[in-house]
């Protein structure tokens, strides 16, 4: 709250998470697509867009407070990501979240936070990575959409 009792407008979301894995993921999902198709997976909030106010909060996955697959569901499909190349970078505890409702999400990261970073800095350094999982991308969607 501020002076007046009036609740304060938290924080784009884009600026609310600060670590160092973070940053690595954001600017290699910068590299890799405009900023408007970022989003964060928050386990308080589900899908929010980089400019969303947020409050800080202390909630992991598996928590009482955590988001669901369902609330996750609800989101991909306001997003459209059911019919949408979906290149995901992040742990796969959040994946499994989107897997259920984008069943052609694309995972390029693997092996513990050290290797995904060391991933992420050769995506950002190397057009041609970057190439790789954008068409691996695709190909999972159209094997989707062929079903």
């Amino acid at each position: 709250m501020n002076e007046y009792g009036n609740p304060l407008p938290g924080y784009p979301a884009g600026e609310l998470y600060t670590g160092q894995y973070h940053r690595s993921l954001r600017s290699t999902a910068g590299a890799l697509t405009d900023q408007a198709l970022i989003f964060i997976a928050s386990a308080l909030h589900g899908l929010v867009p980089l400019d969303r106010p947020l409050h800080p909060y202390n909630v992991t996955l598996g928590d009482a407070k955590a988001v669901t697959a369902s609330k996750v569901c609800r989101d991909t499909a306001r997003l459209g990501l059911d019919d949408a190349d979906v290149l995901f970078l992040g742990g796969q505890d959040y994946a499994a979240l989107l897997l259920p409702s984008v069943p052609h999400l694309h995972t390029p990261l693997v092996g513990g936070i050290g290797d995904q970073r060391g991933q992420c800095k050769r995506a950002r350094e190397d057009a041609d990575v970057r190439e790789a999982w954008w068409k691996r991308t695709a190909a999972l969607h159209d094997e989707h959409a062929a079903r």
